[in-house]
């Protein structure tokens, strides 16, 4: 196999280990302190230059096949490493904690739980555009921002319907809002939107 799609998929991997730990973290920490302490995850990923589907959705050069392949591979090993977070390290109290969130996504009306994750897609573009200049305060305040505020991810959302065997529409509906989230911020860049590989 090409090397450098092994790296791809193993930076993909990585990334979604770490939103899985920030998500047990929120878990077990409580809505304050679990949601300061989800910056982890994003940060980790930035510095690390491991890749995530709401980090990248926003940069991704859409005039390339390639791209659009790209994202939703990146999204399918995320949602790998979320579930090998959850399997190594979720307690047993963590389960009644993302059944809670989990039967919240499936009772929440559609149009909220899309725009809320059209919220969520904005956050984590702004978040990652400005740390990626060396500008980390809107990262630091805008992570915990959108997991006080109940905005659904995408990734993150793997860790709480895997714990509560709960998968539906509420994923599928994350996902897309996340995506136009993700590239309002970037909507009028298309022309000089980044590749994947620069993530």
């Amino acid at each position: 196999m090409n090397k450098n799609l092994i790296n791809y998929f193993w930076r993909s991997l990585l990334g979604g280990v770490s939103i899985g730990i920030a998500a047990l973290c929120f878990l077990r920490g409580g809505k304050l302190v679990g949601a300061a302490l989800f910056a982890f995850g994003l940060s980790a990923i930035i510095m690390g230059k491991w890749a995530l589907f709401t980090g990248a959705s926003g940069f991704a050069d859409y005039r390339r096949v390639k791209s659009w392949v790209n994202i939703w591979v990146m999204l399918a090993f995320n949602a790998l490493g979320v579930i090998t977070a959850a399997v190594l390290g979720a307690a047993p109290e963590s389960v009644e904690a993302a059944t809670a969130i989990a039967d919240l996504r499936f009772s929440t009306p559609l149009p909220k739980l899309f725009g809320g994750a059209i919220l969520c897609g904005f956050i984590m573009t702004v978040s990652v555009l400005h740390a990626r200049q060396g500008k980390w305060l809107p990262l630091i305040l805008g992570i915990p921002t959108f997991v006080i505020c109940g905005f659904p991810h995408c990734v993150a959302d793997v860790c709480y319907y895997w714990l509560s065997g709960q998968w539906g529409w509420p994923w599928i509906i994350t996902i897309l809002g996340n995506f136009i989230g993700c590239n309002i911020p970037t909507v009028t860049d298309w022309k000089s939107k980044l590749p994947l590989a620069a993530n």
